[in-house]
């Protein structure tokens, strides 16, 4: 008998120290916070914020593009695709924040409107997943993310397809 009290009161204590369940509510205003800093630097024409975000060793795999690795590469395709493009609105919606021990799961949507030279205004929306680390300095970072769009391309033999 006095085994088996020691060995409820071992098992209470190791269930007593394990970590509190994350807030995720505060967790997700963290991640929506982030977002929208990324749409106001994309209405604003500058990247350079919005790649602090991300973790040195991020992993971005763009729409209709090759997998990139590393900030460098995620900066010069920002670079590249922001090349002549105005973004006159741009509209992220976080639906979904999970938590997934050092890992934040993030589920959202999309919709922007870009100008580009010579070309008519063009709408897009689509949905995207970015998965987020707590970074030493507390602050979240992206870690990996993709993105694609709602719109089907128009394929070959379908003339006015889109």
């Amino acid at each position: 008998m006095k085994k088996v009290i020691v060995v409820a009161l071992g098992c209470l204590l190791l269930a007593s120290c394990s970590a509190p369940p994350p807030d995720v509510a505060k967790i997700r205003k963290e991640v929506e916070g982030l977002v929208e800093k990324s749409a106001k630097d994309m209405m604003a024409g500058i990247m350079d914020t919005t790649l602090s975000q991300y973790a040195d060793d991020a992993v971005s795999m763009p729409n209709y593009g090759p997998l990139l690795r590393g900030k460098p590469a995620i900066k010069a395709y920002f670079q590249q695709m922001m090349n002549g493009v105005k973004f006159s609105s741009v509209d992220f919606t976080t639906t979904d924040v999970f938590v997934g021990g050092p890992y934040i799961y993030e589920i959202g949507t999309y919709g922007m409107t870009i100008t580009m030279p010579n070309m008519p205004e063009m709408s897009e929306k689509g949905k995207y997943v970015t998965v987020y680390e707590r970074g030493k300095d507390g602050k979240l970072k992206i870690k990996a993310e993709t993105w694609n769009t709602n719109t089907m391309p128009p394929m070959p033999g379908k003339e006015g397809a889109m």
